[in-house]
């Protein structure tokens, strides 16, 4: 039973995912059959973007959760290292690989360090990651990621837009900002959709203030910045 006031109170910055993944509270007052991110198979954006050929060589897909957008490049071809904070997470995205019949590198890691990554890959994908973080943070996280990538490495990045990820609003100007240094040039930002799992009815009218649309299968829509970026 979900407190349909709890989204109110959401701030993606606080959020334990690990216990999340154990539990199902994703925060204080809903606790989730699945998380929202959970759609059992790949983002849509992420098969849009691969069909258009923005992804190539070797790939980390941060924030890889579940594992099932990492397994879908994995299965198009790509050398793929998956990346989460949540060891539940990282253990039940192993299983799914295994489970498929896809090799992916499944690892437990800070996105705002990547340790022991060096001019090791030419695409990052980032999924709901970056509105996690503080401004402090956010500039650790582009630092990071520019060592780990190579140069003309191709950074593709959603994550939620306006109020969805908490009481701060995540701006145009945020995301420009951590990637305006000398290692980075932006080629696009734009707003889309992301799609995840139904929220029950009242929970989702709370939500933005029932703001949130659904996909003709009834899938909940979730704002999101898209950003594309290379590294100098």
């Amino acid at each position: 039973m979900a407190d349909i006031d709890a989204y109110q109170n959401f701030d993606a910055t606080t959020v334990d995912y690990e216990r999340a993944y154990q539990t199902g509270a994703l925060f204080e007052g809903v606790v989730l059959e699945k998380m929202p991110w959970d759609i059992g198979g790949p983002q849509p954006v992420l098969v849009e973007l691969e069909h258009a050929g923005r992804v190539f060589g070797d790939v980390l897909d941060i924030g890889s959760g579940l594992g099932d957008n990492a397994i879908h490049l994995a299965k198009c071809g790509y050398h793929v290292t998956g990346m989460d904070i949540a060891p539940t997470a990282v253990e039940k995205a192993r299983a799914r690989a295994a489970e498929q019949g896809v090799t992916v590198t499944f690892t437990v890691g800070n996105a705002t360090r990547l340790d022991g990554y060096e001019n090791d890959f030419d695409t990052v994908t980032s999924s709901l990651v970056f509105h996690c973080f503080n401004a402090g943070q956010r500039r650790a996280y582009a630092d990071a990621l520019a060592r780990a990538m190579r140069p003309g490495g191709r950074l593709l990045q959603w994550c939620s837009r306006g109020d969805a990820a908490g009481p701060e609003p995540l701006t145009e100007e945020a995301i420009r900002s951590a990637f305006g240094g000398p290692g980075w040039s932006v080629t696009s930002l734009r707003a889309e959709y992301l799609t995840t799992t139904v929220l029950d009815e009242p929970l989702r009218q709370d939500y933005q203030g029932g703001r949130l649309d659904t996909d003709d299968a009834g899938a909940t829509l979730l704002p999101i910045w898209l950003l594309e970026a290379t590294r100098g």
